[in-house]
């Protein structure tokens, strides 16, 4: 029953903000106020208004099912709007700017730790395996990064703690922001606004929020599917970076009670989904006689839309509702300094490169 309670407030959270963000759209132009981030808002507004023991004990496990479900689900179906031609064809073009993005972040981030410690700031939970998750958090994908590497290094609760808060609130900060930054980078949108934001925003979820927004704000599908396709790209850094810090951490000298848990695929389940799905479409728009089927069409628009209007904004209803303003407290300002320093590495490399392979012409 739990489970069913909040699973039917993120609905009720994602009609609401389909809702207001339809009262700010006009005909030709496309909606002031869209939904992802509304949802999000209303999430945090309606799990600060109704508490924290009553959040946990009445909705936590439906949200919960719905942040991550929601949103591999809605990923997985987003893959019957994407081709394989297209998702490689971004990749391939977006490669450059992925690898610098990934190094710029995975360095910043322990080197403002090192800074952060050396100038003798408070900086309780700023060790160097903070440092280690935060740069996997701010590089590759937020939470999900740190979830898969914590247990790798053998990170303490609290270190995962800090960790996470700056991914809430920096990516945060960037999914709501970030779509307008896009469109003054990039005044003509389309790809090239779509790789920028799937590189500077850190979590999956919140990409999939900023690249809503850009779409439901400027019409445009293409920035969309390019800030998927680049983000989950850039989600296989996992299967790199985890082992790699996991080797550099085996024999620290840190000391505290690691995290306990089952250590996370290194590439994520909805990520093989995304590409299975975009596969199946492939197959299908190659195959004669059901590419200009109706039925065809009918079903992967209708797979797109689910995505796109249901699955999507549930879960971003259900991101909102999992922010506690109160974890951001006690924790003192040397990790967010850390974490500032790396968002805006990863913000500022993100938007020198694809300045570049879009002057260059790799994207287009």
């Amino acid at each position: 029953m739990r489970a069913a309670r909040g699973a039917l407030a993120c609905g009720a959270i994602a009609a609401c903000a389909h809702g207001a963000s339809a009262a700010t759209s006009s005909e030709g132009r496309g909606a002031l106020a869209p939904a992802a981030p509304i949802a999000v808002a209303l999430g945090v507004a309606a799990r600060r208004a109704c508490g924290t023991k009553t959040f946990a004990s009445m909705l936590e496990p439906g949200v919960r099912a719905v942040k991550e479900d929601g949103l591999k689900l809605g990923i997985a179906a987003l893959g019957a709007r994407l081709s394989l031609t297209e998702i490689g064809d971004t990749a391939r073009a977006a490669a450059p700017a992925i690898g610098g993005v990934v190094v710029s972040g995975g360095v910043a981030a322990p080197m403002a730790c090192a800074l952060a410690r050396r100038a003798g700031w408070r900086t309780e939970g700023l060790t160097r395996k903070t440092g280690a998750l935060l740069a996997a958090g701010s590089s590759i994908c937020g939470v999900t990064a740190i979830g898969a590497l914590a247990p790798a290094i053998a990170a303490t609760e609290r270190e995962v703690g800090v960790a996470v808060a700056n991914v809430v609130a920096y990516g945060t900060f960037g999914m709501l922001t970030y779509p307008y930054v896009a469109k003054w980078l990039f005044p003509d949108g389309g790809t090239p606004a779509g790789v920028f934001l799937g590189l500077s925003v850190h979590d999956t979820s919140q990409v999939i929020g900023a690249g809503m927004t850009f779409k439901q704000m400027y019409d445009d599908e293409a920035a969309f599917k390019a800030a998927t396709v680049t983000k989950l790209t850039r989600n296989l850094g996992l299967a790199v970076v985890v082992p790699v810090l996991a080797m550099v951490f085996r024999d620290a000298s840190e000391t505290g009670a690691s995290v306990v848990g089952k250590k996370p695929a290194l590439i994520p389940g909805f990520l093989i989904a995304f590409i299975a799905m975009a596969a199946l479409r492939s197959l299908g728009d190659a195959t004669e006689g059901v590419r200009d089927d109706p039925r065809w069409k009918k079903t992967t628009k209708l797979l797109g839309d689910f995505s796109s209007q249901v699955a999507l904004p549930c879960a971003m209803a259900a991101v909102g509702l999992s922010i506690s303003t109160s974890s951001l407290s006690g924790i003192g300002v040397a990790p967010f300094f850390a974490g500032a320093v790396a968002a805006t590495t990863v913000a500022g490399v993100a938007a020198l490169s694809v300045k570049t392979l879009e002057q260059a012409g790799y994207l287009k």
